[in-house]
Formats: structure tokens, C-alpha cells, sequence
């Protein structure tokens, strides 16, 4: 699913340490970012400033339930 344009990067990686499972950050060129990881958030804080970068991206979550979790970060 993709990520709302005007979200606010800090939130969503706030709200996806609170998933149960593992949340990815995808891009169309084939990077996977995972979400909870320390490392893969500081790489994401440093796209922030191009909101075009963020957009094009999809998140995944291993568990359906956290869908719900994210529901306001994201497109359906």
C-alpha cells in the first residue's frame, strides 16, 4: 500500500515500532527498508526532505492486523 504524501515520517516510524510483526518500506526499485529497525530509520529521517522519494514507496506488514496500526499513513 502506498504512504499518504503529507504524513509525518517521525509518526509512522513511532506507530510501526508498535506492530506486532515486522512493517517494510519498499520502493520500486526494489530496496526494502524495515521499518522497526534503528539503522533503517535514520536511513528514512534522511528522505525526508523529499516527499516525492517517501510517496513513491510501499509499506508491507507480515501481519494483517497491523494494517489497522498504519491505516493513517497509508493509501488503499
Amino acid at each position: 500500500m502506498h504512504i499518504k504524501s503529507d504524513i509525518k515520517l517521525v509518526d509512522l516510524l513511532s506507530y510501526s515500532k508498535s506492530c506486532k510483526e515486522d512493517v517494510f518500506f519498499k520502493t520500486d526499485e526494489g530496496d526494502v527498508l524495515n521499518l522497526k529497525s534503528l539503522l533503517s530509520a535514520v536511513f528514512l529521517q534522511s528522505l525526508a526532505n523529499d516527499r516525492s522519494l517517501i510517496a513513491k514507496g510501499h509499506i508491507v506488514c507480515m501481519n494483517e492486523e497491523d494494517y489497522k496500526i498504519l491505516a493513517e499513513f497509508i493509501e488503499e
